[in-house]
């Protein structure tokens, strides 16, 4: 009942923006999640469903949509919003077993996460975030009340939870490694927990070994330690010398490489001699090599360098805080269709069938449909707009000479008290559940990847039922001190 206010709010939210734009976004990621279900519907053609980047549980989530009476198209935002209407009564579940005041927390925090327009925003796109959200939250919500791991049932569910979050996402390992961890603080002796946890537990370690493209991550890694890379070995010297004008380059922005690094990425995946080096643009057509030699160079760079990195993925996860994404602009109907047309222009030629699947649809039909929806009306958009001015946790400032700085908002000030309440010794394993494994998560994710606001989105829930538990502690302190030095009323004598 206390998540009743939240849910009515949020529900409310979600019909207008499913009135004003009923088809979800089909962005840059939503190809390589659709391909499965497109090439089952084409009878595959002899080809393997999944890709080794998009594994495994999203994929297998969107394969019986084309058989519904709707397309795909409109048929995901529904579900993912009702599915986003159950993660919140999640987040009040939580919230409730970690604070005294329910009555006040499990309102305030739910009506929060309902109204949260990144969150809303991500139910109405073809990416796994909304239902990575959902599996993180369910798996927590399991773990309460404190020391309900000590059942096996529970515990089994728990880990089973856990293995869901790694299914959706390669950054999802970090979570399930947190998870992994608190069930070992709260039940103490892992190798009693039986065959079925030990199940779930191999379950998410094929999952993880069987998902998420190495290429990728070596890629990653070397443009996340460029500035560090050592020009100077003997092993892979050619390869040294091909970077060297990018490392010098990037040196000299050493300070700044959070917010530079994304532009220096295409350039090390770039096969066209003419952006970096013909030695390098030779060796990115040689899959192995070219993860061997990237994973190779920035592995060095990390331990030559481990205070420098770092400093560098901390300051990538606060700009994932500050930054402030394209969602909101493209919860304006037309400024909608604008990008999706951009997006589509040409995979109606590319993934045509893909196309057909997810609308249901041919190119005409869609473009007359996309007529029609581009005059719409978002009537939520000011309310959501004065939101997101509001929940802010970072704010990224530019100086004149266009050098940027981080400073902290309010609500991660908040945030921050609520985690230092969590690491008192009555509080450290129970609350462990909230900040481990958003921790390794958001660790994991930036010291490999750039900033990006879609990283943070899965975790920023745990900021606000932070908030809640550190206000809660701070009342409950007060309470306990005006009790001590308020004097006691004497009851007056009896006739």
């Amino acid at each position: 009942m206390l998540c009743l206010p939240a849910l009515l709010i949020g529900a409310l939210l979600r019909i207008w923006f499913l009135a004003a734009i009923p088809e979800a976004y089909y962005g840059s990621d939503s190809p390589s999640y659709f391909e499965a279900t497109a090439k089952l519907w084409t009878r595959n053609h002899g080809r393997t469903l999944f890709t080794e980047k998009r594994r495994w549980l999203y994929p297998m989530l969107l394969m019986p949509l084309p058989v519904l009476p709707i397309s795909p198209a409109r048929t995901i935002p529904i579900l993912q919003s009702l599915l986003g209407l159950g993660t919140v009564f999640g987040i009040g579940w939580i919230a409730g077993n970690l604070t005294r005041l329910r009555a006040v927390w499990v309102p305030a925090v739910t009506i929060l996460a309902a109204i949260s327009p990144k969150i809303l925003w991500y139910e109405h796109e073809v990416v796994a975030e909304s239902v990575f959200l959902a599996m993180f939250v369910l798996a927590v919500a399991l773990a309460m009340p404190p020391g309900s791991l000590l059942d096996r049932k529970r515990l089994f569910w728990f880990l089973l939870a856990a293995a869901g979050v790694a299914a959706l996402k390669p950054h999802g390992r970090g979570i399930w490694l947190g998870c992994a961890l608190y069930a070992v603080l709260v039940t103490g002796n892992p190798f009693a927990w039986g065959r079925r946890c030990w199940g779930a537990i191999v379950a998410a370690l094929v999952i993880m070994l069987t998902s998420g493209e190495r290429q990728q991550a070596s890629w990653l890694l070397l443009d996340s330690t460029l500035p560090l890379v050592n020009l100077d070995g003997v092993k892979w010297r050619e390869y040294r010398q091909a970077l060297r004008p990018l490392v010098l380059q990037a040196r000299q922005e050493l300070d700044q490489y959070a917010w530079a690094q994304q532009k220096y990425k295409k350039q090390l995946g770039d096969g066209n001699p003419a952006t970096v080096d013909p030695v390098w643009a030779s060796l990115t057509n040689r899959e192995e090599e070219y993860s061997e030699v990237c994973s190779g160079l920035g592995k060095e760079a990390v331990l030559a360098h481990p205070l420098t990195f770092a400093r560098l993925a901390i300051t990538k996860i606060g700009i994932s805080f500050a930054s402030p994404g394209h969602y909101l602009e493209r919860m304006n109907p037309a400024d909608f269709w604008r990008s999706q047309q951009k997006q589509n222009a040409d995979r109606w030629q590319g993934v045509r069938r893909q196309l057909h699947w997810f609308y249901g649809m041919d190119r005409p039909e869609y473009e007359e449909k996309v007529k029609e929806r581009a005059t719409r009306q978002n009537a939520t958009l000011p309310f959501l707009s004065a939101v997101s001015d509001s929940m802010v946790w970072m704010r990224d400032n530019t100086d004149a000479a266009g050098k940027h700085w981080l400073s902290p908002c309010w609500p991660l000030v908040l945030a921050v008290l609520g985690f230092l309440v969590c690491l008192t010794p009555s509080r450290f394993v129970a609350m462990s559940v909230l900040w481990l494994p958003t921790i390794l998560c958001l660790v994991s994710v930036h010291a490999i990847g750039d900033y990006n606001s879609q990283y943070v989105q899965p975790v920023e829930w745990v900021g606000l039922v932070l908030i809640a538990i550190g206000l809660d502690a701070f009342v409950q302190a007060g309470c306990s001190l005006a009790a001590r030095l308020l004097p006691k009323r004497t009851p007056a004598p009896t006739l």
